[in-house]
């Protein structure tokens, strides 16, 4: 009898055991399935952060090259505006003399009066 009760049991366990091993496993899984479900919101939100970064580096990068192409826009005209004077002065006292210069020597002229001001 003892034997038989031993054999029952056995047969049960057995039959059971690949329900209840498949029931923790489906239970397990979605407990895995919420953690990495937690890691991958984690990875978002810290990619999302440094792409935000990014863009705000980006951002910041570009006002600063924006500033400093208007700065030397600014300067240009400067500049422009006392080489044209240089040059209408020296086209003045060429003019009083009656010599002849071409635009290219005129402005090669400007650029050596107006580096040696400085």
């Amino acid at each position: 009898m003892l034997s038989a009760a031993r054999l029952a049991t056995t047969r049960i366990a057995r039959a059971n055991a690949p329900r209840a091993v498949n029931a923790l496993g489906a239970t397990r899984s979605m407990v895995i399935g919420d953690t990495f479900g937690a890691k991958e919101k984690v990875e978002e939100d810290r990619y999302i952060r440094a792409r935000e970064q990014e863009i705000a580096v980006a951002k910041a990068k570009a006002a600063a090259a924006e500033a400093n192409y208007k700065e030397l826009e600014g300067m240009d005209k400067e500049k422009m505006a006392a080489k044209s004077a240089a040059m209408n002065e020296i086209a003045d006292v060429l003019a009083q003399t009656g010599d002849v210069i071409s635009e290219a020597g005129l402005a090669n002229l400007a650029r050596w009066k107006i580096q040696g001001s400085k």
